[in-house]
């Protein structure tokens, strides 16, 4: 079809053709940052995006794991979850770092949004 290849295919059961390793750009930072934020709930990995997300209606909530961070102090936090609405959450975008980071999933700054429901225990 004329399409130039990008080496996204997939072969299993059944041939694919997916996303698989994202590269986000880095934003142009700002004020935040984790050794001076003050009760920040970092987000180091999300679980059971098949299930946990209503794509019609744009609400999720979904198991992750991840930190409280006060001021650089980091605290594991077990059995959290995260809820909101897609829009919400892109409304709520305060800040996109500058320096990005690799991950197994692709590169990505930090993303600073406001106004999410966590719930867990630290």
């Amino acid at each position: 079809m004329g399409a130039q290849p990008t080496g996204h295919a997939n072969i299993g059961a059944k041939v694919t053709v997916s996303p698989s390793f994202f590269h986000v750009a880095g934003g142009e930072g700002g004020e935040l940052g984790l050794e001076t934020a003050e009760n920040v709930v970092y987000i180091d990995e999300l679980s059971a995006l098949h299930a946990g997300v209503q794509s019609l209606q744009g609400s999720f909530s979904l198991p992750f794991d991840g930190w409280l961070v006060n001021r650089g102090q980091k605290v594991s936090v077990e059995s959290a979850t995260v809820a909101g609405d897609i829009r919400e959450l892109l409304r709520g975008i305060v800040q996109v770092d500058a320096e990005e980071k690799q991950t197994p999933g692709g590169v990505a700054p930090l993303v600073w949004v406001a106004g999410l429901s966590v719930t867990g225990e630290a």
